[in-house]
């Protein structure tokens, strides 16, 4: 079986509480009355889960009561079809996972170098960027990749909190020309102040980071014990990352990065400065 964000979300909470109570996975097994290499393919997010199996494990691993309930919560919705399947003959299976990945966000962190994120973007300024990076797509197309880009959207109006750093690049330059990139800023100092919003900017003065040459987005769930996960965006690649080792390295990125740009309110002052300066 093909493993879900959610199926590895609730596998690897169940293998970390398992950790955590200094239990393998072969007494584990044995408790429930199933196989080691079955309990293994449980934690890989490999097999679906019953909600008397699910039960059973929460007595065994002595899981607190509201957090087993938030297991339930993930194990009944697993392998429920995304509304982004909708797209999935136009979409990579990078970028489905990315959606999938947003989905129950808490919180994600992103840089972008180039262009402002698309989780900021208005229409306009989204298709002038599709329409450049794919010139071979049909015209139909275009429009379900930026429906697709505009319902990615509402996960901020659902209480998703956003960290996104850009590059003074990104806000410099006149995608769709000055009339079009003025709207677009202005939509970014409104977001700024309608939801749970952090935008910063890395001056043209900052030295060298971490992040130089990335596009990326950490994304972070509601429980302690959901591991992070990384959208690495490339040119002609896109990736995934869910490793320890690869999640701290993009973690450090952020923080080097972070360290370099303006505060909030300095971004939101340098964003109204380049709106006064665009000609009419």
């Amino acid at each position: 079986m093909r493993p879900t964000v959610r199926s590895r979300r609730l596998g690897a909470q169940l293998r970390n509480h398992r950790e955590a109570a200094r239990l393998d996975q072969t007494r584990v097994a044995g408790a429930i009355g199933i196989k080691q290499a079955h309990m293994s393919s449980i934690e890989n997010g490999r097999t679906k889960l019953s909600t008397e199996k699910l039960a059973t494990l929460v007595e065994v691993l002595q899981i607190p009561a509201e957090t087993a309930v938030r297991m339930e919560d993930l194990r009944a919705r697993a392998h429920v079809p995304g509304w982004w399947q909708d797209y999935g003959d136009i979409l990579s299976e990078p970028v489905q996972a990315l959606i999938e990945l947003e989905e129950d966000a808490s919180w994600i962190r992103s840089f972008d170098g180039q262009v402002i994120p698309g989780l900021l973007q208005i229409r306009e300024y989204a298709e002038q960027i599709i329409t450049a990076s794919a010139p071979h797509l049909r015209v139909g197309d275009i429009d379900r990749y930026l429906e697709l880009r505009m319902r990615r959207q509402q996960y901020l109006t659902k209480g998703m909190r956003l960290t996104a750093i850009m590059s003074e690049a990104a806000v410099r330059q006149q995608i769709g020309g000055p009339a079009l990139l003025r709207e677009q800023l202005r939509h970014l100092t409104r977001t700024v102040g309608e939801y749970d919003v952090t935008v910063q900017v890395v001056p043209f003065t900052a030295g060298a980071h971490a992040a130089l040459c990335d596009q990326f987005e950490i994304i972070q769930w509601p429980l302690e014990t959901d591991p992070e996960a990384v959208y690495v965006d490339g040119q002609t690649s896109w990736m995934v990352h869910e490793g320890n080792r690869e999640v701290r390295q993009y973690n450090h990125a952020f923080t080097s990065v972070q360290s370099q740009a303006l505060p909030t309110p300095d971004s939101v002052e340098l964003i109204g400065d380049l709106i006064k300066e665009l000609p009419t």
